[in-house]
Parts: C-alpha cells; structure tokens; sequence
C-alpha cells in the first residue's frame, strides 16, 4: 500500500512539474517572440540580404507580433506564428522553428551521440522544451511514424540505354540502415549499366553521412574536397567552438575571400579538407565504370546540396537540371532556444561560397549542364545520352 501511495504523490508531483513549466502567459509568448527576432539581427548572417529582398520585412514582423498579442495563448500559438513568418521569407538558410516531429528527429540523432559536448544536447533535454513539445505532440493527437516506411528510395533500369537510376528523396539519418545495401544490390544486378543516375530532385537533405557513405563511399574511391566557411565573431559562434580555429577575415589574400564577405559584415573564417574514404569492408565496395549522373531542381537544399556541391567541386558526376535552393556547403544549422516556452529555432549562423564565389546558402549550386526552360532535368540526360553529346 506504501508503495501505490509512494507512486502515486510521484505522479502528482510530475504531472504538476509539467504543468509548472507549460503555464505560459501572453507577456511570455510575446517576450520569445521579440527574442527571436533578436536572435535573428544579431546572428543571422543572411539577415542583410533578407532585408534587402524584403523592404517591408519591419512591418511584417510587427504584423505578426500583432497576432501573437491578439491570439497567442500557448507556445503551439507562438510556434504556428513564427513557422509562418519564416515561411512567408522562403525560410533562407534553414530559418525555421522546430516541429514537434524535428525535435523527435534531433532527439534520435542525439541519442546516436552526435551531438556529444555541444550546445544542442542540453537544449533537447531542457524541461521546459521537453514540456512544450510534449505538449505540441499531444495536441495533435501525434502517433510514433515509423520513418522508415516515408521517402524510400527507387530504383529502375532502362535497358534500352543501360542507364541505372536512382530517386532519392531524403538523406535523413535515419534512413541510412535501412538504405545501407541499396547501390551496391542494384549495381550488382545491372553490371552491364553504362550510366547510373542519382535523382535527387526535391530532395530536402537530412545528412551529409547518408550520401558520403551510401553513395560515394562503395565506389572504391578515397576522395578528397575542400569547404571554406565565413561568420561573424559573436556570442553564438562563440557558444558553438568556432571561434577555437578561425582565421581573421584580414588575414586572407584578398583575392580569396568572396565580395558578400564584406556585404554582410562577416570577420572570421574556417577552411579545412575533407576525405572519403572507401568502406574497409571489402563486400561493401563496387566495380563498375558506368558514368555518374545526378539531377537537381529548385528544391534541393541543405546536404542534397552538399552532395551537388561535391560533385560540382570533384566532378565525381555531372549535374544535370536547375540550380539548387542551397545551404549544404558549410556546417549544419545552429539550435537556439526561446527562453519562455522553450521553443527551438534553427538558422544557418556561417555562409559558404560555390567556387564562382556565389553565396551558396542562399543562391544553390549551378549545373553543369541546365535543362531548358520546358525540358525536366531527366529528358536533358536522355537527350544527351540518346544524341551522344557527352564527355
């Protein structure tokens, strides 16, 4: 009986905890919704550049800070409000508010020890966001997705032009046990293909892990490519280690340091070489010497755009189709926390160039080969293939 009794005040006492820490006023919403555009000004590298394709972006915010007096009652309100602000501005570099299935998704890759001694880890176990989107995922009416059951690949093989495609819609994490044998079953099946094809169209990223390992790790290849990123010396970039290994701005050759560098106040920058390598296991490594192709859209973003990126810096395949919505040639986006309701926003804190000296997170990765206007990037790839007009 002590012991129901003792489990019982313990679920009281949780319950109550939980509540505690929802009870969130409208001066609340309407603090954490000042801060984040706070957070924006002070960390937002890409902020000049919004304000200049959006003139009115002053009285859109104070807009929407109208409907966050007039109708915010619960961090959900706030989270709605924001998600649609950010959204009205084409959520450059990331901007966004996490969803309650994003904050599961960082949750996962959390618990797969990623993001061990850096700042994300103690903003995904605060109580407050835990509270708030626990709360978010009851309202509605959430069940467990088991996620390996949305955005599976598929593979089709033309043998007409021994052309192996794959269409690839995701790189989440955690798709990657899922999809591990998927190229090497397929180009083992085709062994006689002279073209495999990665569609990556509409493809909104996940991780750089998925294509580095899944994709171009079994071709055998130890492949090496360079990434160079700009950001401002600041309370964020500070709280994340960057400034531990950057260089000052003044200290490069002119000549290397791309002309937005200047436009948007960025002072440090960090350059390093990153490799490849091919899977120890020998099982896990392909032959073939089909040519590689990937096609891209407007919707590529994020590490769908690093893996263009790669391509268009090693020419490990040529692209083919539209350039890319970008922000996949730097680091993953930084988490900061709305300190009432515990609400997470993400936002890309550094820039990279392509090697035009083009702003990347903002303006995507170019083809190698465009499509016309009223061509999809895949009957460009059967032009080209059927007309032979390809090196």
């Amino acid at each position: 009986m002590k012991k129901i009794i003792f489990l019982l005040v313990l679920l009281y006492i949780m319950f109550h905890s939980i509540a505690a820490h929802t009870e969130i006023s409208n001066e609340d919403l309407l603090s954490d919704y000042d801060t984040a555009l706070r957070y924006l000004e002070e960390y937002n590298p890409c902020q000049p550049i919004i304000r200049q394709q959006y003139p009115n972006f002053d009285v859109l915010c104070e807009e929407y800070r109208k409907t966050v007096q007039l109708n915010g009652k619960t961090p959900e309100d706030l989270y709605v409000i924001l998600a649609d602000l950010f959204l009205r501005i084409g959520n450059p570099g990331h901007l966004s508010v996490l969803s309650p299935k994003d904050f599961d998704s960082y949750k996962f890759v959390a618990e797969q020890g990623y993001f061990d001694g850096d700042p994300e880890l103690a903003m995904l176990s605060d109580k407050q966001t835990c509270a708030t989107y626990a709360a978010m995922t009851r309202t509605a009416q959430s069940k467990e997705i088991d996620l390996r059951n949305f955005f599976i690949p598929y593979v089709s093989y033309d043998s007409e032009r021994d052309l192996l495609l794959f269409r690839i819609t995701s790189f989440k994490s955690e798709f990657i046990a899922r999809d591990q044998d998927l190229l090497i079953n397929a180009i083992r099946s085709y062994p006689e293909a002279k073209h495999i094809v990665f569609d990556i169209r509409g493809n909104a990223g996940g991780g750089d892990d998925y294509w580095m390992s899944l994709l171009v790790a079994p071709f055998g290849e130890r492949i090496s490519f360079d990434t160079q990123i700009f950001f401002k010396d600041n309370a964020l970039t500070r709280e994340y280690g960057l400034m531990e290994n950057a260089e000052t701005i003044s200290a490069q050759a002119i000549d290397t340091i791309p002309s937005f560098v200047e436009e948007l106040g960025l002072t440090h920058t960090i350059s390093w070489t990153y490799t490849i390598n091919p899977p120890t296991e020998e099982n896990r490594k392909i032959t073939t010497d089909a040519k590689r192709w990937i096609l891209t859209n407007e919707s590529v973003f994020s590490a769908a755009d690093g893996f263009a990126g790669f391509c268009k810096q090693t020419h490990w395949a040529t692209i083919i189709g539209k350039r890319t919505k970008g922000d996949g040639g730097a680091i993953r986006p930084f988490l900061v926390r709305l300190p009432k309701t515990g609400l997470l926003m993400r936002f890309t804190a550094v820039v990279s160039a392509n090697k035009d000296g083009s702003l990347n997170t903002l303006y995507g990765t170019s083809p190698d080969v465009p499509s016309k206007p009223s061509e999809s990037a895949y009957d460009t790839l059967l032009r080209l293939i059927d007309s032979g007009s390809y090196k």
